[in-house]
């Protein structure tokens, strides 16, 4: 009797369709261009849109920057450096120069991608050396939770914590969202006070100053090189290619590579170079990257086009190389020639076969041993400890931008599973274009029509509701059960992506789509708020006269908030299998609820008690069988 998943590709198609009306928009304008002045109007849109993405950043505070000793490597002196990129927020970076060159030297700030060893992994160091070598000044700092910054060691739930550094970023990310934050906004900050240490050096040539990175390196210098003008000079490698192709590649990208409203603007992947338009650019990528080099090469051409009205055609340059996703040789060999050529230098050498020692800047190889170290989990901890202002339900509806439904939604209805006893009627209600969200009752008979009710029990299933209809006890007399699975889950569960049918995993496919809403500005919580909103409204048509919301597991949130938005639905709201409080969550620092089961930016104004002390007010309100941060029930 129970189904697959067969809408297992709503999602991705509700989705794609976005994506495609953006890309047509976004090619009608761009082929519209035709004069240098339009083409500084859409450079100037660029830098604006990206900024106004990715702003405001905190307030500089002190660097405190400290040399903990030197190692001399093959006429290169690596330098062992120690920030602070916030107060108590500890980067530890390695500073390469030329041994025993004097005068002003061109700075490079190096970014390093998804290694564990951080600043450690070979191609990284490896090009830092040569670049001094050459004759250039060359930061490279460890990101947020890599190398010596992995931000869960010490931590009383470490050995619980998530083990490697993407996984890391997406359990620091989804607690940043409920803030408001992104992971991208902390390591762009993070990368800006990095280039302030490296220009801080007497001397560094502010006029001579490159960025590269791979990966996620490659991410960093492609947001660095559009969001500060001090940078003169870019080489992103195995990053760039678009937006669209990621999507529709069903390609999970890291909690940093999902900028908030970003795509949704009309942005893509090229904006990050048209931002700094005519300045010199070098994309580097690889033939058989994931990052799709079809991409790729839109990305350049559209950039390019911007780069040939200004004038200046040669400023932007493609640089591909054969094989797999990396910073290989010959990827780093043209980044050395163009930084050569950019800053006046002669052509560099090959890169000399030196074996370029592992160096690190802690004795204990972690900054969270360091005095006055605030974590990450621990400076979100503090936040989370703070007060928040009390607010009414009025308040909460406008934060979650949601509407009550003005009419009932049509409806299909689905071919009946009956085992002889029992039927499961099925019903795809119309939420939205391209949405169905599916409704199931169980009589002894097949219904064709959504029946009415003396009493309505709505349930949004935790994660499939066919299945939680028959483990359920019969209800009453006088009620009548109903299960829904909201978009993305039960009969629209994806088969896209990685086809990890759970959606507690870090970098699964629940996350890929609810990254991708976040980007597109169509929040995968709020779309199955209106799931649920449409759905009372057809019962409440339909001749139910009483409803009882029940929001079980993973529906419960969506439960409480569509019921917040249209309490005239609901008589009373019943959560089983909830979180004590999402502050508490943060608190502990670890935690499997995942990323897509409440709203961005809820603490920033209420936290779940005060959703159902203030819900509380108009209707009854009950809460059972809570659940730990492990989505476990409590004792």
């Amino acid at each position: 009797m129970i189904r697959p998943p067969v809408y297992s590709e709503m999602l991705q198609n509700f989705y794609e369709a976005r994506f495609v009306e953006l890309r047509k928009a976004r090619r009608k304008r761009l082929e519209a261009l035709s004069t240098r002045a339009e083409a500084i109007g859409c450079v100037e849109w660029a830098k604006r849109t990206v900024r106004g993405a990715f702003g405001p950043f905190p307030e500089r505070s002190p660097l405190n920057t400290r040399s903990l000793g030197t190692v001399e490597a093959d006429g290169v002196t690596i330098e062992k450096l120690l920030f602070e990129s916030r107060p108590g927020f500890f980067v530890t970076a390695l500073l390469y120069r030329p041994s025993g060159v004097a005068g002003k030297l061109p700075a490079v700030l190096g970014l390093c991608g998804h290694s564990e060893s951080g600043k450690a992994a070979e191609p990284y160091r490896k090009f830092c050396h040569t670049l001094a070598r050459n004759g250039s000044l060359v930061l490279m700092p460890d990101p947020i939770g890599q190398g010596e910054r992995k931000q869960y060691i010490g931590h009383p739930l470490e050995e619980e914590a998530p083990k490697g550094c993407c996984d890391e970023h997406n359990m620091l990310g989804k607690m940043l969202g409920l803030y408001g934050g992104n992971f991208g906004f902390w390591r762009v900050w993070d990368a800006m006070r990095a280039l302030d240490c490296l220009l801080e050096r007497p001397e560094a040539d502010p006029a001579r100053v490159g960025v590269t990175g791979n990966s996620g390196g490659g991410t960093l210098s492609s947001y660095l090189w559009a969001l500060d003008d001090r940078i003169t000079m870019a080489a992103p490698a195995c990053y760039l290619t678009t937006f669209w192709r990621n999507f529709d590649n069903e390609l999970p990208v890291d909690a940093e590579q999902a900028i908030p409203g970003l795509a949704a603007a009309g942005f893509e992947m090229a904006d990050f170079l048209i931002a700094r338009a005519p300045a010199p650019a070098l994309i580097l990528a690889k033939e058989n990257d994931f990052f799709d080099p079809r991409g790729t090469r839109e990305c350049f051409e559209e950039a390019h086009r911007i780069y040939r009205l200004l004038g200046a055609p040669d400023q932007l340059r493609l640089h591909f190389e054969p094989g797999d996703h990396g910073y290989t040789p010959g990827n780093r060999e043209a980044m050395y020639a163009f930084f050569a050529e950019c800053q006046h230098l002669p052509p560099p050498p090959p890169e000399p076969e030196v074996e370029v020692p592992e160096v690190f800047c802690l004795e204990s190889r972690n900054v969270n041993s360091l005095p006055g170290a605030i974590p990450l989990p621990a400076y979100l901890c503090e936040v989370a400890a703070c007060p928040l202002p009390e607010v009414g339900l009025a308040r909460i509806r406008d934060f979650l931008k949601l509407e009550s439904p003005v009419g009932a939604p049509g409806y299909k209805v689905l071919r009946n599973g009956c085992d002889g006893k029992r039927c499961v009627s099925v019903y795809g209600v119309r939420t939205e274009p391209g949405i169905l969200a599916f409704l199931h009752t169980l009589d002894s008979s097949p219904l064709n029509l959504v029946p009415a009710a003396g009493t309505a029990r709505l349930v949004v299933a935790a994660e499939d509701g066919e299945e939680e209809l028959l483990a359920s006890p019969t209800p009453e007399e006088g009620t009548r059960l109903f299960t829904l699975d909201v978009r993305g889950s039960g009969k629209s569960r994806p088969l896209t992506g990685d086809r990890d049918g759970t959606p507690f995993t870090l970098y699964g496919t629940e996350y890929f789509y609810d990254a991708t809403g976040l980007m597109l500005d169509s929040p995968l919580f709020q779309g199955r708020c209106r799931d649920v909103l449409a759905t009372l409204k057809l019962l409440r048509e339909v001749g139910c006269r009483r409803i009882v919301l029940t929001g079980v597991g993973l529906g419960g949130m969506v439960a409480a908030c569509a019921a917040a938005v249209a309490p005239e639905l609901v008589d009373a709201l019943e959560l089983d299998g909830m979180p004590g409080s999402f502050s508490d969550l943060v608190r502990e620092g670890v935690y499997r609820w995942p990323q897509s089961f409440a709203p961005r930016g809820m603490l920033t104004l209420f936290d779940l008690p005060d959703l159902l002390r203030e819900l509380g007010k108009g209707m009854p309100v009950t809460v059972a069988a809570p659940r730990d941060r492990n989505y476990s029930p409590l004792a």
